[in-house]
C-alpha cells in the first residue's frame, strides 16, 4: 500500500514538475527574443550563409538590401582593411560592428558601419599588432557615451594604442 502510494505522489510530482519546465522555457524564449526583434537576425551566427557585409549593410538599413548595392561594396572593403589590423573574424567583426553602431544611435551618434569600421582600424594601425576590434568599440564607445566628439575620440585612442608599439 505504501509502496502504492509513493508511486502515486512520485508520478504526481513528476508531472507538476514538467508542467513548470514548459512554462518556464516559454518564459525564456520571449526573454530571448523580445517581440520588437521577432523574426529579426539579431546575430550573425556561425551557421548562417550571409556574407557578413551584406548582413551589415542590411542592419544599418534597417531593410532588405541587393548584393550589388553600393553599400555592401563599401562594408566589405572595410571589413577587408580590418582583417590585417583585428583578430576577430568578419562575422565577429561585423556583430561587434552593429551593436556599437546601434548604442552610438541610442545615444544620438549614429555613424555609417564602414566608416566607422575603417575609423577604428586606423586607430589599431596605429598600435603596429593586431588588436581585439571588442575592446576598441568598447573604449570609442565609452568615450563617445561620455560627451567626447568623435574626431577626439578617435585621436585620444590612437594616442593611447600608439603607445604599445614602444613596448614591442
Amino acid at each position: 500500500m505504501r509502496f502504492r502510494r509513493a508511486i502515486i505522489l512520485a508520478s504526481a510530482c513528476a508531472l507538476l514538475a514538467s508542467c513548470g519546465e514548459e512554462k518556464h522555457g516559454a518564459e525564456q524564449d520571449d526573454v530571448i527574443e523580445p517581440e520588437s526583434r521577432k523574426g529579426a537576425d539579431i546575430w550573425l551566427r556561425p551557421t548562417d550563409r550571409t556574407e557578413p557585409a551584406l548582413w551589415l549593410a542590411r542592419r544599418e538599413a534597417g531593410a532588405e538590401i541587393e548584393e550589388g548595392e553600393r553599400v555592401v561594396e563599401r562594408i566589405r572593403a572595410a571589413l577587408l582593411l580590418a582583417q590585417a589590423h583585428f583578430l576577430e573574424t568578419d562575422r565577429m567583426l561585423a556583430n561587434r560592428t552593429a551593436q556599437v553602431g546601434e548604442m552610438l544611435a541610442a545615444d544620438g551618434h549614429a555613424e555609417d558601419f564602414a566608416r566607422l569600421i575603417r575609423s577604428l582600424v586606423e586607430v589599431a594601425a596605429t598600435a603596429g599588432q593586431k588588436q581585439t576590434y571588442g575592446e576598441l568599440c568598447q573604449h570609442y564607445y565609452n568615450l563617445r557615451h561620455s560627451g567626447v566628439e568623435r574626431e577626439l575620440a578617435l585621436q585620444m585612442l590612437a594616442s593611447r594604442y600608439r603607445t604599445q608599439k614602444q613596448f614591442r
